[in-house]
């Protein structure tokens, strides 16, 4: 069944995938109304240079910090890492803050942080979090190494993640979801329906041909009154089957000599004979059924009535 065929079953049954369809957009303007949307805040921190020293000829000292000789996208790196593990996300659910949070560096040396939640206080709380967690990893990544606090990278707060946008993402996906399970619903249920609809016509319509076939056909007779139908008569030329009545051979005396035909007593009777030494024989009359009564494997067999043919003599001629 391609797409067409199901618009077409869908509009033949139309009482009941209407009602469907209506509750369908009832359940999409439900979740449209109930669904909370999301709330994004962003926030933005910079990574600062060492100050360094400066000799007493007025040039500056070279910096030693490892850090600093690896570029900001590895201290970056490294930050991403401290900020993302399990027991920090985890400390900030604890909180009452969001673990929907994304760390980028796309702009090096800039951190883009992104945060969220279910309300707008919820977002900025979480973007301020991070920022603090990152300003505290780069911090210690470099305390680690005793680097001096004059040739120390530190960051630099651009915003504070108070600039919150509304997302309806989250709407949207529920809003598909309940229309695309509505629609599902709604043809699965529609074409149960009409193949059980098909079912129960299919079903009537052979019940009222076997009603009809239980019927006497046209023309026929009826069972009740085949057995009061007439018995069937015998035709002109009956065969005649001759049985003695003692043992010995059938159709011969007892002496062996051959018996002699029995002489018709009438048409379609039974005819009897007698034998010089008093043996007795009868004929049976086979009886012929009309076309009307006889089964239908049944052979047929036309008599022949004998004619004498009148010769014509002027043909002996010719």
């Amino acid at each position: 069944m391609d797409l067409w065929d199901m618009t077409k079953l869908l509009f033949r049954r139309w009482y009941f995938s209407l009602p469907m369809l209506l509750v369908t957009l009832a359940l999409v303007a439900v979740a449209s109304v109930t669904v909370e949307p999301d709330y994004s805040a962003k926030g933005h921190i910079q990574l600062i240079p060492p100050a360094g020293t400066t000799a007493s000829d007025g040039e500056k000292n070279p910096i030693k910090n490892p850090w600093f000789d690896l570029g900001y996208e590895a201290l970056g790196n490294a930050t991403m890492i401290d900020v993302n593990k399990k027991s920090v996300l985890e400390q900030m659910v604890a909180d009452g803050l969001t673990d929907n949070i994304t760390v980028t560096m796309e702009q090096v040396p800039l951190f883009e942080i992104e945060a969220v939640g279910t309300s707008s206080a919820q977002a900025t709380a979480s973007v301020q979090r991070v920022m603090d967690a990152i300003a505290a990893a780069v911090q210690e990544r470099q305390q680690t190494l005793r680097v001096a606090k004059t040739e120390t990278i530190t960051t630099l707060k651009l915003d504070d993640g108070s600039e919150v946008e509304v997302k309806n993402s989250k709407t949207m996906r529920v809003m598909v979801v309940a229309a695309g399970l509505g629609l599902l619903l709604t043809a699965g249920f529609t074409i149960g329906l009409d193949a059980l609809l098909r079912f129960r016509a299919s079903r009537r319509r052979g019940d009222d041909d076997d009603g009809a076939g239980d019927g006497p056909a046209i023309g026929s007779v009826h069972p009740e009154k085949r057995d009061e139908a007439a018995p069937p008569k015998a035709s002109f030329e009956s065969t005649q089957v001759v049985t003695p009545h003692r043992p010995g051979g059938r159709g011969e005396r007892a002496n062996g000599a051959p018996e002699q035909p029995a002489a018709r007593q009438g048409n379609g009777a039974p005819q009897r004979s007698r034998a010089s030494d008093g043996t007795e024989y009868r004929s049976k009359q086979v009886p012929t059924i009309e076309p009307e009564q006889a089964p239908i494997d049944a052979t047929i067999v036309l008599p022949i009535t004998p004619t004498r043919w009148k010769r014509d003599e002027k043909a002996d001629y010719h």
